[in-house]
């Protein structure tokens, strides 16, 4: 009898452990990232040839299983009666060329209400940082967090004709191993006002700028600027938090 209720017990135990598991998240993810944890979710990381000398190799999925940042369900679609990838929100698995591993990710969010949420989940969560850009358009901001670069913008108003409500938020978000210097010059954002952290990263590999946060690198470069006489750029739209 006794016997019995310890099996009971541990049974019971291991369905309560089993409830608990987090469901899988973006935002818990760390640089390599396992292929096989992928797999397991449905994502295809198996080789494939590409047709551009050192082109990056990218493993996308659009499954509401996968699409998940900080308890935020990003899955989402700008057509609910056409299923097409090419409408729906999705995050790319990017592969670094030099050793082969997973070292970055990037999730496009093409609907508004999940834009919305991953902007407030970083309001909240990561607040301020020294590279923040503003304006009418869009928004461009970077933060650094335990060896990982978060880059995220967001554009305010998209106007998509074929759709009923024609005027969308939209955002980009760009995760990497900080180390992974091939993607991040080959694939990190640097349209907008990311091409000026850009700048900085180059910048940081001399001597001089190797300790500078950006926006000391900001205010060097302003200052350096208007002794010169010509137009600084770095200080347009910048935001001071």
């Amino acid at each position: 009898m006794m016997k019995k209720l310890l099996f009971i017990f541990n049974l019971i135990l291991l369905l309560c452990i089993s409830c608990k598991q987090k469901e899988f998240d973006l935002a818990d993810l760390r640089f390599p990232i396992d292929k096989k944890q992928l797999n397991m979710l449905g994502v295809e990381t198996a080789p494939y040839k590409t047709y551009l000398e050192n082109e990056t190799v990218k493993f996308i999925s659009d499954s509401s299983s996968v699409m998940r940042f900080g308890g935020i369900v990003l899955a989402g679609n700008l057509n609910r009666y056409n299923n097409n990838i090419y409408l729906s929100n999705t995050v790319r698995f990017l592969e670094d060329r030099t050793d082969k591993t997973i070292q970055a990710y990037e999730v496009a969010i093409k609907t508004s209400e999940e834009t919305e949420q991953l902007e407030n989940y970083f309001d909240k969560q990561f607040g301020k940082t020294d590279f923040y850009y503003k304006d009418a358009d869009v928004s461009c901001r970077v933060w650094e967090k335990e060896g990982i670069l978060y880059f995220l913008g967001i554009n305010f108003d998209v106007y998509n004709p074929d759709q009923i409500k024609k005027h969308l938020r939209t955002a980009l978000l760009f995760v990497v191993n900080k180390n992974s210097h091939t993607l991040i010059n080959d694939e990190a954002p640097d349209g907008h006002y990311f091409r000026f952290y850009h700048y900085y990263l180059e910048a940081k590999e001399k001597p001089e700028y190797k300790t500078l946060t950006y926006r000391q690198y900001m205010g060097l470069k302003r200052s350096q600027d208007q002794s010169e006489g010509v137009e600084t750029i770095y200080a347009e739209h910048y935001i001071k938090q």
